[in-house]
């Protein structure tokens, strides 16, 4: 049963109140624990899902308040696999994945500061190169392979890249190679 920390912005647009939040511990394993968080860029509103164990994100766009309420399930479902489809991962790998993703979603406080902190940096990083390159990027550009962040679980010190961290997580856990490939996730971006 996969877990979704809401940040209160995201909670204020579900309608939520903080009884409504699962005072469930932190789970343990890849792939089961998420924090989601709203954001405006553009005029328009975006949710990013930033998965804990390994800070795999993907962001899904110009959403709203309405379609957040009824569909949440349903975006974070489909955002999922669209990320890992670009990415590169094998179906075998996408199938494991989907699998301890699906279910019904419990929410819950988002409160794991390392976690939060790389979200925003993302944002961060995204609303830069949104609006200070020279092409506007789009959301489903992702942050895996170009921001290092700093303090896996484990206790790594060192930067490294989230879609490394996944690879590795992919390898270790079920056995599934994955080798991210630059040039075909630019290429599948612009198929979609």
């Amino acid at each position: 049963m996969p877990v979704i920390h809401i940040t209160q912005k995201l909670q204020k647009e579900l309608g939520l109140k903080q009884a409504d939040l699962s005072a469930i511990a932190e789970q343990s394993g890849p792939f089961v624990e998420w924090y989601a968080h709203l954001f405006f860029m553009d005029g328009k509103k975006y949710i990013i899902f930033v998965e804990v164990e390994t800070l795999f994100s993907f962001s899904v766009e110009n959403v709203f308040r309405k379609d957040i309420r009824e569909r949440l399930p349903e975006f974070f479902e489909k955002g999922l696999g669209q990320a890992l489809y670009i990415e590169g991962v094998t179906k075998e790998g996408i199938n494991k994945i989907m699998d301890v993703c699906r279910g019904d979603i419990v929410f819950a406080k988002a409160e794991n500061h390392r976690t939060i902190g790389a979200m925003n940096e993302f944002i961060k990083q995204h609303k830069y190169r949104f609006f200070y390159q020279g092409r506007p990027i789009d959301a489903r550009d992702r942050f895996n392979r170009f921001t290092p962040m700093r303090g896996f679980p484990g206790g790594s010190k060192k930067y490294e890249f989230p879609i490394d961290v996944f690879a590795n997580t992919l390898k270790n856990l079920w056995g599934i190679e994955f080798t991210p490939e630059k040039e075909s996730f630019f290429q599948k971006q612009v198929q979609l």
